[in-house]
């Protein structure tokens, strides 16, 4: 299940959809929620309200502050940390056009030939990641 996921989000940039899943993998969609359930329990996947996959670290299903540019596609990633993340997990340049979150300053920053590139800055993870988990939407 996880590693459909993560194709999914490597190939297209979105999250597979649960009857998608279902279809894959020859299962039904409640055996694909149950899965889904248990994955989130692990912290590694987080769910909607609605059940539907939202993040897998770094991809997130929904748009945000962090669109990551590749050649191949453009995606989103859930904050400035998993922006970087993108690329390294699609062993690919990615570029990434956002906004300081405190000055509102636009920033501009990625891997480019295989090298950080871009605007200085730095990135502030301001929950600790013993504690990421009790509200990862913050986090």
């Amino acid at each position: 299940m996880r590693t459909r996921i993560y194709g999914s989000f490597a190939s297209t940039g979105q999250a597979p959809a649960i009857a998608q899943l279902a279809a894959e993998l020859g299962v039904t969609e409640h055996r694909v929620s149950s899965s889904l359930a248990t994955l989130f329990e692990a912290h590694e996947v987080a769910l909607s309200e609605d059940g539907r996959i939202w993040m897998a670290n770094p991809f997130s299903a929904v748009p945000t502050p962090y669109p990551v540019e590749t050649p191949d596609m453009t995606c989103w990633a859930n904050c400035a940390w998993d922006a970087l993340g993108v690329p390294a997990l699609l062993d690919t340049d990615g570029w990434i056009r956002t906004e300081c979150a405190e000055s509102r300053e636009p920033l501009e920053f990625g891997i480019r030939g295989g090298a950080l590139a871009g605007d200085a800055g730095v990135i502030h993870l301001v929950t600790p990641i013993r504690d990421a988990w009790v509200d990862i939407g913050f986090t």
